[in-house]
């Protein structure tokens, strides 16, 4: 592939970066940037400067799909320390009684609203624990602060609070799928100097790939109009799955990605209905023909 193939490659795509400690999800963002040559970029799902993990990096015309790409759970393997020494019984009582929908206040070092909001915590397991110290994993609501899920256990157990943070799941972008800054330099690299683009290719991942919506197919005759900036009209749809009014899909015409909209109908009433609106484009992805 030559470099210019990468290049617009580049700028519609997402890189799963492994985020280390110590930097922010933004500077990791701008890097990721400059090193690529991107136009531009973005992060789904923030990272606190302190904790490691998956970070996927959007370039380019991706960033407009970052929305739709962040999981609605993600997973997380951290250390919480507590003032006393918990047997393991009492520690898995303590996560027992923290499992499941919680009122969360955000902590104040974070950019939101400090006002109350409710989260699901789906899992939370005890991994390993010595003295004070205990290594578990969480399966999370996307907006969940596990600082403050440990400051409010601690507050049940006479003080405890998180030492350490990983994020290994985005939905279903896994920490196994990632790549490390240097690894990305050294890609760069390897194509500039070397013209060689075979590890930058597989670092360059296309948007759609990470949203996770129902498809909804349109025929390929209302492509060129609907990308010219028609509407989707229940004629123009060729598959339709079980989808409800108000769903958000992601829309296609054959393996060309549209976009994103809104239904206007449910599946079920699709073969009842002959015309009007099928779904509100919220977002045109594809390039007009």
């Amino acid at each position: 592939m030559t470099m210019t193939d990468v290049k617009k490659i580049i700028e519609n795509s997402i890189i799963l970066i492994n985020k280390p400690p110590g930097q922010t999800s933004h500077e990791i963002t701008t890097f990721v940037k400059k090193i690529t040559g991107a136009s531009r970029s973005g992060h789904a799902g923030t990272l606190d400067p302190n904790v490691s993990g998956v970070l996927p990096v959007a370039l380019g015309r991706a960033t407009k799909l970052l929305r739709y790409v962040a999981g609605k759970d993600k997973t997380y393997v951290g250390i919480i320390k507590f003032r006393h020494i918990l047997a393991r019984q009492e520690i898995e009582a303590l996560f027992k009684e923290f499992t499941g929908e919680l009122t969360q206040t955000p902590p104040k070092i974070s950019a939101v609203r400090k006002v109350p909001r409710k989260r699901t915590v789906y899992t939370l397991r005890l991994l390993e624990n010595k003295e004070h110290i205990a290594l578990f994993e969480t399966n999370v609501d996307a907006g969940t602060y596990i600082r403050t899920l440990c400051d409010d256990m601690g507050k049940k157990c006479g003080g405890a609070r998180m030492e350490e943070l990983r994020r290994t799941a985005v939905g279903r972008i896994h920490e196994k799928d990632t790549f490390t800054m240097q690894e990305v330099i050294d890609a760069m690299w390897l194509l500039k100097n070397k013209e060689d683009s075979s590890e930058i290719e597989k670092m360059l991942q296309p948007p759609e790939k990470f949203i996770d919506l129902q498809k909804v197919y349109l025929k390929e005759s209302a492509l060129k109009s609907v990308l010219n900036g028609a509407q989707i009209m229940i004629p123009a749809i060729e598959k339709i799955g079980e989808v409800e009014r108000g769903e958000r899909v992601a829309i296609y015409a054959g393996q060309v990605f549209i976009g994103v909209g809104q239904m206007q109908i449910a599946g079920r009433e699709f073969n009842e209905k002959i015309k009007g609106e099928a779904i509100k484009l919220e977002r045109v992805h594809a390039e007009r023909m």
